[in-house]
């Protein structure tokens, strides 16, 4: 449980999505200092929409209930949720129907109606901070910020002209047809970046590589602190028994594509064709196109969905957790990683706790070489593999949720005082 802070301070949470903002919520109403959590969607099986799934076909209803119940955390007081915002049922909506432009509208209107109505929110309970995060709490803060109340900003990913920059050097480097899914930052929404970053009286960063694209850009490092994210308690746990199997199965989840290192991954998989045995399994959404994977076979195996209470079972059937990222903010995947007993080889810019050498292998951007020699390492290697493993499981032991919360209540403390 948090410790409590001076209650004379009122903190606001928003987000018109999800992310983390549950935990940060939580962490000021353990704390006695939360005045309110604003989001869109909030689940209430009880409430209008929600109750209509018992309408829907059985499967529809098993997909509506799998959409919404993550926009629920069973620890946080209903009484303290302000719900409101159309435009994120439009943009869930057009997402899963394929419709990217309506999305993206969606997305940029629905931010700014909903940053108005946090700002009417502010005013009407007179909160002496509000938290929200990056790209959705320029209006908010705009709004209340003459009235003397304190804007922190939660930095989930790190500064979009660093993107732009990694973007077009990796389109030099390997083409448009391998992901022709990422586009660069436009100029304007870059500037709306910016000045969000500028009216943040604190920025909070999931990772020190989005706190040093921040730095590079020209945020001032004393604004700004680190707080690593957290691990599900009790969700992720290592298999019980050693793998008894030939080979290495190495695992990828989350969207695989250009941002993600996918095409330093599969030339990996090529350099390594020689290992018998050697396997990796993709299981996220995917814009690299089929042609690129087909020539593996079965050697790359894509699961393109599985559901979050399944999750768990895939990273127990693997062996090693390869991300090689050009541009993160701090992946929950290697959390989850690292919680199931898995060594991890990744890079700098995936923003995450692993540290080289003892609980997984840390290896430069863009540098198929360098990933594969650990990969290699690891598969004629079982012994080393077995100890990365223990030491993941307790690396990943020393960030529950619980730790972060507490460390956001310990920083507004300082803040406040």
């Amino acid at each position: 449980m948090s410790r409590s802070i001076n209650t004379d301070v009122r903190v606001g949470v928003f987000h018109p999505g999800t992310q983390h903002s549950h935990e940060t919520a939580l962490a000021f109403q353990e704390a006695g200092s939360l005045a309110w959590y604003a989001t869109s969607i909030f689940y209430d099986a009880g409430r209008w929409p929600y109750n209509a799934a018992k309408f829907l076909p059985p499967g529809a209803r098993v997909r509506f209930e799998y959409e919404f119940k993550r926009r629920y955390h069973q620890e946080l007081d209903p009484s303290l949720v302000r719900t409101f915002g159309v435009w994120e049922w439009v943009e869930r909506l057009s997402m899963r129907a394929g419709f990217r432009t309506l999305e993206h509208y969606a997305n940029e209107w629905g931010n700014v109606r909903f940053g108005r109505r946090v700002a009417d929110l502010a005013a009407r309970t007179s909160v002496d901070a509000i938290w929200g995060s990056d790209t959705s709490s320029l209006t908010a803060f705009s709004g209340v910020k003459d009235r003397g109340v304190r804007c922190i900003l939660d930095q989930t990913v790190g500064h979009p002209r660093v993107w732009n920059r990694i973007l077009t050097e990796e389109r030099c480097l390997v083409g448009r047809d391998f992901d022709p899914y990422p586009r660069p930052y436009p100029e304007a929404d870059m500037q709306r970046v910016e000045r969000e970053l500028e009216l943040a009286d604190r920025v909070v960063c999931g990772s020190s590589f989005v706190r040093d694209t921040l730095i590079e850009t020209g945020v001032k490092a004393e604004k700004m602190c680190v707080i690593p994210y957290g691990v599900p308690g009790g969700t992720f746990s290592p298999r019980e028994t050693p793998a008894g199997h030939d080979g290495l199965r190495l695992l990828f989840v989350g969207h695989f594509g250009l941002r993600k290192g996918a095409w330093y991954l599969l030339e990996v998989m090529r350099r390594l064709a020689h290992l018998r045995g050697l396997t990796l399994t993709i299981v996220g959404k995917s814009t690299v196109p089929d042609r690129f994977l087909a020539p593996f076979g079965e050697r790359v195996r894509r699961i393109p969905h599985v559901s979050r209470n399944q999750v768990h079972g895939v990273y127990r059937d693997a062996d090693v957790f390869v991300l090689p990222s050009l541009f993160e903010g701090s992946s929950i995947a290697v959390f989850e990683a690292l919680a199931s007993g898995l060594p991890v080889v990744t890079t700098p810019n995936a923003g995450s706790v692993v540290r080289d050498g003892v609980d997984g292998f840390v290896v430069p951007i863009r540098d198929a070489e360098a990933l594969a020699e650990p990969i290699e390492r690891l598969y004629h290697d079982p012994q080393l593999r077995g100890e990365m493993a223990v030491r993941a499981r307790l690396r990943a032991l020393e960030f529950p949720w619980r730790r972060y919360r507490e460390e956001l209540v310990h920083r507004l403390e300082t803040w406040t005082n």
